[in-house]
């Protein structure tokens, strides 16, 4: 004879939980500054890479600044990658916010230098932190996908 086992449990709605939920994790500075390394390390091997094509025979200035901007935008994103790739548990705002305080790091040369191109400006810092924090929560994104941690529709 079969036997039916009837309980119930009351959740209140602030401690309803999802398979989701449980694997993130709280917000951790700690993860913050690990982002901002891992910027920094791929902005360093990055540039090792694409410097002896830069600076063997005559370039422009111009493509300079491109293959510069292109160096940092896709440290941001496998910044990102390589910390969601990495954690434990879910990674994805921690990256992103290293990502805009990089972007304030970089923009705070113009405090300190009298060159009008590199003045600090407040759009400057909202277009690049939002741009740079964009590249590295996809990055972080993709890799917790990869690692199976978040699905599609999650983003």
């Amino acid at each position: 004879m079969p036997t039916q086992t009837d309980f119930s449990v009351s959740v209140l709605p602030g401690e309803r939980t999802s398979v989701v939920n449980k694997r993130r994790a709280p917000f951790s500075w700690g993860w913050v500054w690990a982002s901002f390394a891992g910027f920094l390390v791929f902005q360093v091997l990055l540039a090792k890479f694409a410097t002896p094509y830069v600076t063997q025979g005559y370039q422009t200035r111009h493509f300079q600044f491109l293959v510069e901007g292109g160096i940092t935008l896709a440290a941001y994103y496998l910044g990102g990658f390589l910390i969601g790739f990495i954690s434990p548990k879910v990674r994805l705002m921690e990256p992103a916010t290293a990502a805009f305080l990089a972007m304030f790091a970089a923009l705070s040369v113009g405090l300190f230098t009298p060159e009008i191109w590199y003045r600090f400006g407040i759009f400057k810092f909202l277009l690049g932190g939002g741009i740079a924090a964009s590249l590295a929560y996809a990055g972080a994104f993709s890799a917790e996908r990869i690692t199976g941690s978040v699905s599609e529709d999650e983003f």
